[in-house]
């Protein structure tokens, strides 16, 4: 099979010119279970390890290989498995914040403060359910997450055979998505699903996120044309949805594209910059340079451009809200990431004294 079917251009063929002379074989990571890595190369899918540098000069995940990187391997004699030596840069990357467990300072031991949900993405499907999840605070911050990811987004709003009026919500979703692509589908009745071809050409990747329930699976199974997902159905309950994918996994489509599914999130936190945040706000940052005052503080300042665009109707109270909230997770979680650079800058320090020390040992 040929790279080119993988995702492979001329990004990442300028990246292996660095490492052409060592031999390696170029793969790109597939699937992820524990320590071991299911991956495509043109013989092929195959299976990986992490070789002991690699996995020793890593001090956090995001320095790991995760779903859709391109990675070079070394074939060993007598061995079924490939090691993965080294992890090409990343044109995109899809993550969200972590669970923090390091101390005040990053004193102490604890886990990554990110998480590389899946890599080189070129689209991202958010689907969104037209049920009681619904909720347009929680698209806005999907969409900061996507366009931090370096991604296009793609928003799909499914389920339209279950909801009464799906154009009430395709209005509601298109007023926080400025410009950005809305589709309405069913994938129970496999309506609406071919308006998606159009992102699934030869080499490109696409992935699909979105909470649990809103029907990823099924609209992978309709675009695909076979149950390769798991469905279930939601729980009588509270009409929620399960977690039905557990884990990240690369596919490949017969007529062309490369998806990539991803378990429903709960949690989404922010890791991003104030930059990527306007983005998704742009129109709240455009109002903002027409307010009379630099500084406005949006309170009771006269000539402010954002109480009068609420007050007109054109801006809504919750999506300036959600603006704020977000400003100051994020603002909030830069002061943390220079902190935990701090921590590993001065880790990576440590390591490379200690290792000068061993080479002194033993070289007498």
């Amino acid at each position: 099979m040929k790279l080119e079917e993988f995702g492979w251009n001329s990004y990442f063929a300028e990246s292996y010119e660095d490492y052409k002379e060592e031999g390696l074989i170029i793969a790109r990571v597939a699937r992820e279970q524990k320590n071991l890595y299911g991956v495509f190369t043109e013989i092929g899918e195959e299976q990986a390890i992490l070789s002991d540098s690699l996995f020793m000069n890593a001090f956090s995940s995001i320095e790991l290989p995760a779903v859709g990187d391109w990675i070079l391997c070394r074939r060993k004699e007598d061995f079924d498995k490939l090691f993965i030596e080294r992890i090409l840069p990343r044109r995109s990357k899809f993550s969200r914040k972590g669970k923090n467990t390091y101390g005040r300072n990053y004193q102490k031991e604890g886990s990554s403060d990110e998480q590389i949900i899946s890599a080189n993405i070129d689209t991202v499907f958010l689907v969104v359910s037209m049920d009681r999840d619904f909720n347009l605070r929680k698209i806005e911050r999907y969409l900061t997450l996507i366009w931090d990811s370096g991604s296009n987004p793609v928003i799909i709003l499914n389920k339209a055979d279950q909801c009464e009026d799906p154009q009430w919500y395709f209005t509601e979703t298109e007023s926080v998505s400025l410009g950005i692509p809305v589709h309405v589908v069913s994938a129970l009745k496999n309506e609406g699903i071919s308006e998606l071809e159009e992102y699934l050409q030869s080499g490109k990747t696409v992935t699909l996120i979105g909470s649990s329930g809103a029907g990823k699976s099924s609209i992978i199974n309709c675009i695909l044309g076979e149950e390769k997902q798991y469905v279930s159905y939601l729980r009588e309950g509270d009409k929620r949805g399960r977690h039905t994918t557990t884990t990240r996994e690369m596919i490949i489509i017969t007529g062309g594209g490369i998806l990539i599914d991803n378990p429903g999130m709960r949690d989404i936190q922010l890791s991003v910059s104030e930059t990527t945040l306007d983005r998704t706000f742009y129109d709240i940052v455009e109002l903002e340079k027409q307010c009379r005052f630099r500084n406005c503080e949006h309170d009771t300042e006269p000539g402010c451009a954002i109480k009068q665009a609420i007050e007109d109707g054109e801006l809504e109270a919750e999506r300036f809200e959600n603006y704020q909230k977000l400003q100051k997770e994020v603002r909030f979680q830069e002061r943390r990431n220079k902190q935990r650079q701090k921590f590993i800058d001065n880790a990576r320090s440590q390591q490379k004294h200690q290792d000068i020390k061993i080479k002194k040992h033993r070289n007498g």
